[in-house]
């Protein structure tokens, strides 16, 4: 049978309060990561979902602009060229917005931006809100 004696009891005490130390603070420094990485995740889907709601807004004031041009008799020719511009500037604002994102956040955070242009970040915005309904439920 094994007997210990108070010295090496306390040399044990010792190294399992050291043990414990070290173990909770790489475990806080690791949820404190997992935690930044699903804040930063779900501001980012926010921040695509206000995005999708000016382009939202834009397609309605087009339809009313649109009615407008028609209402004012413009020729249909006038008209579609209106439309035509203005798709054009829809799509190099919607390419500026995820190149800006992109570009500008900061360098930790840009490999978790699994996107480089509009389709990509909408696909990512839809898998973070079915993703986030499905915590809530």
């Amino acid at each position: 049978m094994y007997e210990l004696t108070t010295q090496e009891l306390s040399i044990f005490v010792v190294l399992g309060f050291c043990a414990g130390v070290f173990t909770s603070f790489y475990l806080t420094r690791m949820f404190e990561v997992v935690h930044m990485w699903r804040m930063f995740r779900t501001v980012l889907a926010h921040l695509l979902l206000m995005c999708v709601g000016i382009m939202e807004d834009v397609a309605f004031l087009k339809e009313v602009r649109r009615k407008q041009m028609v209402e004012a008799e413009y020729t249909p020719t006038q008209v579609r060229n209106f439309q035509e511009f203005d798709e054009q500037v829809l799509t190099n604002w919607k390419q500026s917005v995820i190149l800006s994102l992109v570009t500008k956040a900061p360098r930790p955070f840009k490999s978790m931006m699994p996107f480089t242009t509009w389709e990509e970040a909408v696909h990512f915005l839809n898998n973070e809100l079915k993703s986030l309904s499905g915590r809530e439920e």
